[in-house]
């Protein structure tokens, strides 16, 4: 029970935290700068895929909320996406250096890497519960 509390709330935190974030970055308080060739236009390509995963986390949370089965497959989709967002945006730190450069923009993203590769598997594990119940 506590798990599932814990999964519900982390969805929907999941869901609300996505669109802060772009909004912030769209209205200029966390503006995007060109600090390598290409980066901007590289990070300027996620918020489709970032809202994929909070349109599967909600969709997760109102599936749950009717124990639906399919809040299982939501659930799932939310984790996998953030597994990759995580380990893409890892890699792309890593091969650039920027993830070495720990200004106050990159302790953030190194804190959303974090979040999204331990919120992914989380989601999946729960997911799987949920569909062995």
């Amino acid at each position: 029970m506590k798990k599932e509390r814990l999964f519900r709330g982390l969805l929907i935190t999941t869901a609300a935290l996505i669109p802060a974030y772009w909004i912030s970055v769209f209205t200029g308080v966390f503006p995007v700068e060109e600090v390598v060739p290409g980066y901007r236009t590289w990070f300027m390509s996620f918020p489709v895929p970032d809202f994929y995963i909070a349109i599967s986390a909600v969709l997760a949370v109102l599936h749950l909320d009717k124990r639906d089965k399919f809040a299982a497959l939501f659930g799932t989709m939310t984790g996998s996406g953030l597994i990759f967002l995580g380990l893409y945006a890892l890699g792309y730190g890593h091969l650039t250096g920027l993830l070495y450069q720990l200004n106050t923009e990159e302790v953030i993203e190194i804190l959303i890497k974090i979040y999204c590769l331990t919120a992914g598997p989380f989601f999946i594990r729960q997911s799987w519960k949920l569909i062995r119940a």
